[in-house]
């Protein structure tokens, strides 16, 4: 799911800055997931798995009846006592923000405000993101992206069919324009979206980032995952939403790029 998926890397980002990941987790290589082999060949294509995606979340007429969505949630990193929280403020047609805030305080923001993908760190230091970040970042802060997935990856490859994590998968290599390569897992069974594996170096056999979501609720018409985990180079990272409103008013000021702090 979009925001999951996004949120998680944003997640793994705060362990990172923060030097807060347990040194196991930060020395532990994503290559050290179970391999996931093919067992099958592709019976579908690419474009089918994405159209057979988008009914399983609940269908395109569904989700265009939603412009908006705030979400409320709890953040776990490991190698961290407690727990931490985290809201997200979206709206249609890009525009978003997610404040974590740590179980020591600190608070982090980052966004998209329709041009810039930004972040703020726990000084209130504004940087702007760049390079395949920023290209993956731009495409999908859509607010639709999950039921125009052919558009978001407009040159995708079917790999097949994998087992990952006990799941008997079909497997899409997709990439937005100038963004990172990445393998995105769907039930074989379900449809429904549950890993990505991003490759920041796309010629290494091994992701650098492995992102899972998981737990499916129906909401307003539509499913989207309540929890998911990342893991890479900057330790592990979970989250768990606990509420989600959608259509609800979200300002201009909820979802605008803040003011960098000189400090």
């Amino acid at each position: 799911m979009k925001s999951a998926a996004r949120l998680l890397a944003v997640l793994l980002l705060l362990a990172s800055w923060a030097g807060w990941a347990a040194p196991s987790s930060a020395q532990q290589s994503p290559a050290a997931a179970p391999a996931a082999e093919p067992s099958a060949p592709a019976t579908l294509t690419a474009q089918q798995v994405f159209d057979r995606y988008a009914e399983a979340i609940g269908g395109r007429a569904a989700w265009e009846k939603l412009t908006s969505r705030v979400s409320r949630g709890t953040v776990r990193i490991e190698g961290i006592d407690g727990t931490g929280t985290m809201l997200v403020y979206e709206r249609a047609p890009n525009l978003e923000v997610v404040i974590t805030t740590l179980q020591n305080g600190y608070t982090f923001r980052d966004g998209f405000d329709g041009k810039t993908s930004w972040r703020q760190d726990a000084a209130g230091r504004v940087k702007e993101v760049e390079g395949p970040s920023a290209a993956d970042r731009r495409a999908l802060s859509d607010f639709y992206s999950e039921i125009n997935l052919a558009k978001i990856y407009p040159h995708p490859k079917m790999v097949g069919q994998k087992t990952a994590d006990g799941r008997l998968a079909n497997v899409v290599e997709a990439s937005v324009p100038g963004g990172f390569v990445r393998l995105l897992y769907f039930d074989a069974e379900s449809g429904l979206l549950f890993r990505t594996d991003i490759f920041e170096n796309p010629l290494s056999p091994a992701p650098t980032t492995i992102s899972r979501q998981d737990d499916y609720h129906e909401v307003d018409g539509i499913k989207y995952p309540y929890k998911g985990s990342v893991q890479g180079p900057g330790g592990n990272v979970q989250f768990r939403f606990t509420t989600l409103h959608h259509n609800v008013t979200v300002t201009d000021d909820e979802v605008a790029k803040p003011a960098s702090s000189s400090n």
